[in-house]
């Protein structure tokens, strides 16, 4: 068989397949022979009907299935045998086939870039961390306050601060009246509502006017009166707990507010470290990727937005939000450059983990879980709670996590790094500006952990707006048929394929008291 091998880009080739005429002839007789006894035509028994009436009603089905079987035939063989190892499901550009003629199939598919590694040792960073001062302990204690608040029963008249909850009716002038039921404010007087509550008590029911300024901006109102009857149904005060050694006590299995603040402070400093790391991380992430310029798969990239609209899905229908309202399309692209980030981040931490020749053992993937279990109290046993993450696929993303952390360590340890401490001003200004930052994290949907198990097989290499399906001319659909030719796979299958994360297994920050 001919093989002829075209480079469109470093990840885009296309290959053309000349399929012998015996090869072509013999496949059209395979799949005419297996739909024969499933069809009935008028005037013959099922399974006699002569191969030329059957390639006149069927042309269509069965033109497509001898394309897929030739491609599933000789597709991979003739992709190595060019030189290429495809990451991709091929997809059918031009078909030239009929029966009795050499066959021409032209095939798009997706490489693995070639990645040539940056100078990645002795790179220069500042490490950016917030210092834990007295006044960033304060803060975290005042926090813990207002979340310790009590709200307290008012027996005497409302005054400003309490919070109220209430009916009440409203008629504005020229309209019907609405009711509106449990409606809760904390009282100001500089609101004229609030204001006519104020002196009330609870059951009291008052009757009053407020005329609309007549500035408004809603003209319909602007200078009318509205008539409010409100009646008071509770009353309560917030009373926050005063900063000493009670409560203390009262939070957790502290001796005094030293204790407290003893673990608050060290609490905290764990987590600007923490955060710091990860800055620095992506810092470093961001510098080699500045300095290795080489193209991504665009079936990877697909991929990777691919799972990001289906965490989006899932987040915005925990919400309540129905998934088939989105601009899916607007989103994709919206994404397309932090997927592209993401898919050469996990390309390039895989070459310096491959150059470097880390490796995971058996031992630190097994720590790994049993930390993971620790930290969220898993009850089971380890060999059946291990068994189930390898049947679900989630030990080689620990797998690959693991290994993006030993690269990270081994490019850190090379790396000349630069503290720099940020008061609580500069620290927010830092954050204001990554939140403005278009990029997003460096989390790729490949990390470290390379592509064991072929995550790419089926995914297909064509361009969906360049490369089509091949045609054949129209013929009448097939009613009878059993079993239908299977579809070539779609892309949105093999996010289905991916191995799931764990529920909660990624590692949160401690809180910084005991409740």
């Amino acid at each position: 068989m001919q093989v002829n091998l075209t480079h469109h880009s470093s990840t885009r080739k296309s290959l053309e397949l000349v399929v012998p005429i015996p090869e072509v002839s013999a496949e059209f007789s395979k799949v005419v022979a297996k739909i024969a006894p499933k069809v009935r035509i008028p005037g013959f028994r099922p399974g006699k009907a002569p191969k030329d009436v059957l390639m006149g009603r069927y042309q269509r089905e069965i033109y497509s299935e001898v394309v897929e079987n030739l491609v599933k035939r000789y597709f991979w063989s003739a992709a190595a045998e060019a030189g290429t190892q495809p990451i991709s499901q091929p997809a059918v550009e031009k078909v030239d086939l009929q029966e009795g003629n050499e066959g021409h199939l032209h095939l798009h598919y997706d490489v693995a870039p070639e990645v040539l590694l940056p100078d990645y040792k002795g790179i220069q960073l500042t490490k950016k961390k917030r210092i834990i001062d007295e006044a960033a302990i304060l803060e975290h204690l005042d926090g813990l306050r207002q979340q310790a608040a009590k709200f307290t029963p008012v027996e005497d008249a409302a005054a400003e601060g309490h919070i109220a909850t209430f009916d009440v009716k409203v008629k504005p002038q020229g309209m019907k009246a609405q009711e509106f039921k449990d409606q809760v404010v904390q009282l100001a007087a500089e609101r004229p509502f609030d204001k006519e509550l104020i002196g009330m008590k609870v059951d009291d029911t008052k009757t009053f006017t407020i005329t609309i300024p007549s500035e408004d901006p809603n003209k319909a109102m602007a200078g009318k009166g509205v008539v409010y009857e409100a009646r008071m149904k509770d009353l309560r005060t917030r009373e926050i707990p005063e900063l000493n050694d009670d409560f203390a006590k009262d939070l957790g299995d502290y001796a005094d507010l030293a204790a407290l603040k003893g673990f608050v402070k060290g609490d905290l400093e764990e987590a600007a470290e923490r955060d710091a790391q990860s800055r620095l991380q992506t810092s470093l992430l961001d510098t080699l990727l500045d300095a290795a310029n080489f193209e991504v798969p665009a079936s990877m990239v697909a991929l990777q937005l691919d799972d990001y609209c289906n965490e989006f899905a899932h987040q915005i229908s925990r919400q309540g939000v129905d998934p088939r309202k989105v601009n899916w399309s607007a989103y994709r692209q919206s994404r397309m450059n932090e997927a592209e980030r993401a898919v050469r981040s996990g390309y390039l931490l895989q070459a310096i983990g491959n150059t470097e020749d880390i490796q995971v053992t058996e031992e630190e993937i097994d720590g790994e879980i049993r930390r993971l279990m620790e930290e969220h109290g898993v009850q089971q046993a380890f060999e059946p709670f291990k068994a189930d993450l390898e049947k679900r696929g989630a030990t080689t993303e620990i797998k690959g996590r693991v290994r993006t952390e030993k690269i990270f360590e081994k490019l850190l340890a090379g790396a000349t790094v630069k503290e720099e401490l940020l008061e609580k001003d500069a620290f927010q200004a830092l954050m204001e500006l990554e939140r403005k930052r278009e990029t997003g994290a460096p989390v790729a949907r490949f990390d470290a952990g390379g592509m064991e198990g072929g995550d790419l097989e089926d995914q297909e290499g064509g361009d969906p707006d360049a490369v089509k399906a091949a045609e054949a001319p129209e013929a009448e659909p097939i009613e009878t048929v059993e079993a239908k030719p299977k579809k070539a796979p779609k892309k949105t299958e093999e996010a289905e394929k991916k191995p799931k994360k764990e529920e909660g297994t990624e590692k949160k920050p401690k809180k910084a008291a005991k409740e």
